[in-house]
Protein backbone atom coordinates (compact mmCIF):
# COMPACT_ATOMS: atom_id res chain seq x y z
CA UNK A 1 0.00 0.00 0.00
CA UNK A 2 2.10 2.76 -1.46
CA UNK A 3 0.52 6.80 -0.91
CA UNK A 4 1.66 8.65 -4.19
CA UNK A 5 3.15 12.29 -3.61
CA UNK A 6 1.53 14.90 -5.44
CA UNK A 7 5.00 15.23 -7.37
CA UNK A 8 4.66 12.73 -9.98
CA UNK A 9 7.65 9.82 -9.47
CA UNK A 10 9.53 10.88 -6.90
CA UNK A 11 9.40 8.93 -3.39
CA UNK A 12 8.69 10.36 -0.03
CA UNK A 13 10.74 9.28 3.21
CA UNK A 14 7.38 8.69 4.68
CA UNK A 15 6.19 6.16 1.74
CA UNK A 16 9.53 4.40 2.05
CA UNK A 17 8.59 4.28 5.88
CA UNK A 18 5.36 2.81 5.28
CA UNK A 19 7.03 0.01 3.07
CA UNK A 20 8.83 -0.85 5.92
CA UNK A 21 6.25 -1.08 8.44
CA UNK A 22 4.50 -3.17 5.82
CA UNK A 23 7.08 -5.12 5.41
CA UNK A 24 7.22 -5.88 8.88
CA UNK A 25 4.03 -6.83 9.78
CA UNK A 26 3.49 -9.49 7.43
CA UNK A 27 1.95 -12.68 8.74
CA UNK A 28 4.94 -15.07 7.54
CA UNK A 29 7.73 -12.48 9.23
CA UNK A 30 5.18 -12.55 12.33
CA UNK A 31 5.33 -16.26 12.60
CA UNK A 32 9.16 -16.50 12.02
CA UNK A 33 9.57 -13.94 14.77
CA UNK A 34 7.52 -15.58 16.99
CA UNK A 35 8.12 -19.41 16.64
CA UNK A 36 9.85 -21.45 19.10
CA UNK A 37 14.03 -21.44 19.47
CA UNK A 38 14.29 -24.87 17.49
CA UNK A 39 12.11 -23.37 14.52
CA UNK A 40 14.51 -20.71 14.60
CA UNK A 41 17.05 -22.57 14.39
CA UNK A 42 15.81 -24.78 11.77
CA UNK A 43 15.12 -21.62 9.21
CA UNK A 44 18.36 -20.36 10.03
CA UNK A 45 19.99 -23.89 9.08
CA UNK A 46 17.39 -23.68 5.80
CA UNK A 47 19.36 -20.12 4.85
CA UNK A 48 22.86 -21.24 6.41
CA UNK A 49 22.60 -24.34 3.68
CA UNK A 50 21.15 -21.74 0.30
CA UNK A 51 23.85 -19.44 1.17
CA UNK A 52 26.30 -22.60 1.17
CA UNK A 53 25.13 -24.43 -1.66
CA UNK A 54 23.41 -21.91 -3.57
CA UNK A 55 20.24 -24.54 -3.82
CA UNK A 56 16.98 -23.44 -2.62
CA UNK A 57 16.24 -27.04 -2.06
CA UNK A 58 18.00 -29.22 0.35
CA UNK A 59 17.28 -32.52 2.39
CA UNK A 60 15.93 -33.17 5.81
CA UNK A 61 19.29 -35.57 6.07
CA UNK A 62 21.45 -32.04 5.12
CA UNK A 63 19.61 -29.84 7.21
CA UNK A 64 19.54 -32.12 10.18
CA UNK A 65 23.55 -31.88 9.84
CA UNK A 66 23.50 -28.72 9.85
CA UNK A 67 21.20 -28.27 12.85
CA UNK A 68 23.49 -30.39 14.16
CA UNK A 69 26.23 -28.45 13.69
CA UNK A 70 24.98 -24.91 14.75
CA UNK A 71 23.70 -25.97 17.79
CA UNK A 72 26.95 -27.64 18.91
CA UNK A 73 29.03 -25.15 17.89
CA UNK A 74 26.97 -22.50 20.00
CA UNK A 75 26.18 -24.11 23.35
CA UNK A 76 22.53 -25.89 22.74
CA UNK A 77 21.28 -29.05 22.54
CA UNK A 78 20.69 -31.26 19.25
CA UNK A 79 16.98 -32.31 19.49
CA UNK A 80 17.16 -35.62 17.60
CA UNK A 81 15.88 -36.50 14.46
CA UNK A 82 12.37 -36.77 15.47
CA UNK A 83 12.09 -33.58 17.33
CA UNK A 84 13.41 -32.38 14.26
CA UNK A 85 11.02 -33.73 12.01
CA UNK A 86 8.05 -32.48 14.07
CA UNK A 87 9.82 -29.26 13.65
CA UNK A 88 9.65 -29.18 10.09
CA UNK A 89 6.26 -30.40 9.80
CA UNK A 90 5.54 -27.73 12.20
CA UNK A 91 6.64 -25.23 9.94
CA UNK A 92 5.08 -27.03 6.50
CA UNK A 93 1.52 -26.94 8.12
CA UNK A 94 2.33 -23.07 8.47
CA UNK A 95 3.55 -22.84 4.96
CA UNK A 96 6.87 -21.28 6.32
CA UNK A 97 8.89 -24.23 4.30
CA UNK A 98 7.93 -26.44 1.45
CA UNK A 99 8.12 -30.18 2.26
CA UNK A 100 7.70 -33.41 -0.18
CA UNK A 101 5.52 -35.96 1.37
CA UNK A 102 6.93 -37.21 4.63
CA UNK A 103 7.28 -40.82 3.99
CA UNK A 104 10.68 -40.25 2.27
CA UNK A 105 11.82 -38.50 5.83
CA UNK A 106 15.62 -38.30 5.69
CA UNK A 107 15.15 -37.46 2.23
CA UNK A 108 12.34 -35.69 2.14
CA UNK A 109 13.07 -32.49 0.27
CA UNK A 110 12.43 -28.95 2.34
CA UNK A 111 12.69 -25.56 0.28
CA UNK A 112 11.83 -21.91 2.05
CA UNK A 113 8.27 -20.62 0.81
CA UNK A 114 9.68 -17.27 1.15
CA UNK A 115 12.70 -15.20 0.82
CA UNK A 116 15.56 -15.97 2.75
CA UNK A 117 15.82 -12.39 3.02
CA UNK A 118 12.44 -12.25 5.05
CA UNK A 119 14.09 -15.42 7.64
CA UNK A 120 17.03 -12.97 7.66
CA UNK A 121 15.05 -9.96 8.48
CA UNK A 122 13.01 -11.99 11.26
CA UNK A 123 15.28 -13.44 13.03
CA UNK A 124 18.44 -11.68 12.71
CA UNK A 125 17.84 -9.89 15.89
CA UNK A 126 16.32 -12.72 17.89
CA UNK A 127 17.21 -12.21 21.64
CA UNK A 128 17.05 -15.75 22.93
CA UNK A 129 19.27 -16.90 20.32
CA UNK A 130 21.48 -13.87 19.14
CA UNK A 131 24.07 -16.09 17.51
CA UNK A 132 21.79 -16.51 14.69
CA UNK A 133 22.87 -13.53 12.96
CA UNK A 134 26.04 -15.39 12.15
CA UNK A 135 24.55 -17.61 10.45
CA UNK A 136 22.10 -15.24 8.23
Amino acid sequence: MFYHSPVKDIVTMAEVDAAIQEMFQAPHVQVMKSCSKLSKIFLTAMVYELYKTGMGETTFEKLATTVSCLCTSNGEAFPGWDTLLKVGCKLGECRIILCEPGDRHRLQKLQLNFPSDDVTLSLKDSKDLPWLAKYL
